[in-house]
């Protein structure tokens, strides 16, 4: 959870409890925000946004450079972790991470118990909190890690997963960014439910071969 401005806290006590952000150089015309704690964002604070503009949201922030080389240490820790589980793992960034648990006779609700382990043993080895999304499918464990933060389980069942994922709008999910987004709104295809209906050759007529993607 909000890993960049999450480890830089870790070491920078005298940050504890004060919004924080880890942003590009402004002199070199990066000046964005790359990552802020969780106080930091109940300001408003938001990744993508100029400097200026969040310490005009939040004239408290202490913006911090980023440390890379700390944070592909800490991605190494986390993924020594994931492959103590197993391995199938397949990297997304520097601070997401597939599992393939599946194997016969494993259920989604020992993938949970699993999801649980791995969540307590990230807080008490390495002192971050991880949020992850356990189904039966990348795309719905992705979605899953993304609904409830920090530090949480949520669980897409194959059975239910779509009282669970249709009503969520359609940018919620896995390479529907803001252009596809609008275009899908042109078309009054609003909710993940709405994309799921909507019929495969309208999405390719309209959108090409990322429409049935």
């Amino acid at each position: 959870n909000s890993f960049y401005a999450t480890v830089e806290c870790l070491y920078r006590p005298e940050c504890q409890g004060k919004p924080l952000s880890v942003c590009g150089d402004p002199e070199k015309r990066h000046g964005i925000v790359l990552a802020s704690n969780q106080l930091a964002k109940r300001f408003g604070v938001k990744t993508g946004m100029a400097v200026w503009q969040a310490k005009q949201a939040c004239p408290e922030l202490v913006a911090v450079a980023p440390d890379f080389a700390l944070y592909k240490h800490f991605s190494r820790m986390l993924r020594d972790i994931y492959e103590e589980y197993s391995d199938r793992v397949e990297s997304f960034g520097l601070d997401e991470c597939w599992l393939d648990l599946s194997n016969p006779g494993f259920t989604i609700e020992d993938g949970e118990r699993k999801a649980h382990e791995i969540r307590q043993r990230v807080k008490d080895e390495l002192g971050i909190t991880v949020s992850v999304g356990v189904s039966d499918n990348k795309i719905f464990a992705k979605l899953g890690s993304d609904l409830k933060k920090p530090d949480a389980v949520t669980v897409v069942h194959p059975d239910h997963f779509r009282e669970t994922i249709w009503p969520l709008p359609a940018s919620e999910l896995l390479y529907v960014g803001p252009k596809t987004t609008k275009k899908l709104m042109a078309y009054n295809i609003l909710t993940i439910g709405d994309l799921a209906n909507a019929p495969s050759g309208v999405l390719k007529y309209k959108l090409g071969k990322n429409g049935l993607m």
